[in-house]
């Protein structure tokens, strides 16, 4: 039945998903432009985006699920295999980074992957003590 609830948290990732990316292209400038230049078009923007919010994200589930010793797998099946995997898009970023690649923009393409996989890393270990370091502070 796992599979019910991976399913469920999917749609409710992929839809928050088109949403980030639809937000990001009305804008004019992106945040992530200050971040990583190399993000050339709004869709690896968005791309970009939601893999770092992603990352975040994971980090602070699964930080608390550990502080306060949460086990409930249809839960974590829900919100890190469902919610959180279809919201993050590694797929795309491969994609995107190897249309770069293909139009020649080689120091664009090395920037916006090292600002994925560094970013992501970061963030997903920050998301990780913050709630440890809240479920602690808690008293639980």
């Amino acid at each position: 039945m796992g599979w019910i609830w991976a399913a469920l948290g999917g749609a409710v990732g992929a839809s928050l998903r088109w949403g980030v990316y639809q937000l990001v292209n009305r804008m004019e400038s992106t945040p992530v432009e200050a971040i990583a230049p190399a993000a050339v078009t709004p869709t690896a923007a968005g791309t970009l985006l939601v893999n770092l919010i992603g990352s975040l994200l994971i980090g602070l589930v699964i930080g608390f699920f550990d502080a306060r010793s949460i086990t409930d797998e249809r839960l974590r099946i829900f919100l890190v295999v469902g919610v959180l995997g279809g919201f993050t898009t590694m797929s795309a970023l491969g994609l995107e980074g190897w249309q770069l690649l293909r139009e020649g923009h080689t120091l664009k393409t090395l920037l916006l992957m090292l600002g994925q996989c560094v970013g992501c890393v970061m963030l997903a270990a920050l998301g990780w003590v913050v709630a440890k370091s809240l479920g602690t502070s808690a008293g639980v």
